[in-house]
């Protein structure tokens, strides 16, 4: 395309802090089609009014509809993903890693399960922040329990699946990035 191409923009907005290379092994790990970009922040405030205080956890599908729409098209970029310093759940299960839409423009990941030593700790956020990013892009959950998009139970269902697509679901997100390259609104200079 003349002018430059066309790319996919990601915004991460945590409260944990990453590695300065977090952004490139997103990027890879979706095929170099998308720009990441990381900011630190605070979501106390947000936490506290979804807050379930008898389960000490954050309603994660509530925070999800509230927030979803007032993230759309935020400040240009394609997709957010949030990562909160805490423990989150939906009706029906006792927590979860993460929640995302099906082609929403929210993913929200939830880190305090994920606790580990530090090398295994952001293994664990890339795979459930690719998984997130997947249902984003609308894939739905593998039956491939070595790809990301496979519904992680335990932490052992994400420590055993890796951090990459298996191939039917890469091909999938190819083509979704691809139609979204010919609509974004952002043109690489």
């Amino acid at each position: 395309m003349p002018g430059g191409s066309i790319v996919v923009r990601v915004l991460i907005l945590t409260e944990v802090d990453l590695p300065s290379e977090f952004p490139r092994w997103v990027e890879h790990y979706l095929g170099n089609m998308v720009t990441v970009q990381v900011r630190k922040t605070d979501f106390e405030g947000l936490k506290s009014q979804f807050r379930d205080v008898r389960r000490g956890q954050v309603r994660a599908d509530e925070l999800l509809d509230y927030l979803e729409p007032r993230v759309r098209n935020y400040e240009g970029f394609d997709k957010v993903v949030l990562i909160i310093n805490d423990d989150g759940y939906v009706r029906g299960l006792n927590f979860v890693f993460g929640v995302a839409r099906i082609e929403g423009s929210l993913a929200v990941v939830f880190t305090k399960r994920l606790v580990g030593d530090a090398n295994i700790y952001y293994q664990r956020i890339l795979k459930e922040v690719l998984h997130e990013l997947g249902h984003a892009f609308g894939l739905e959950h593998c039956s491939n329990p070595r790809c990301v998009m496979y519904f992680s139970n335990t932490l052992e269902d994400t420590d055993n699946k890796g951090p990459g697509f298996c191939t039917v679901c890469s091909e999938k997100l190819s083509r979704k990035l691809r139609f979204l390259q010919g609509t974004s609104r952002t043109k690489a200079v």
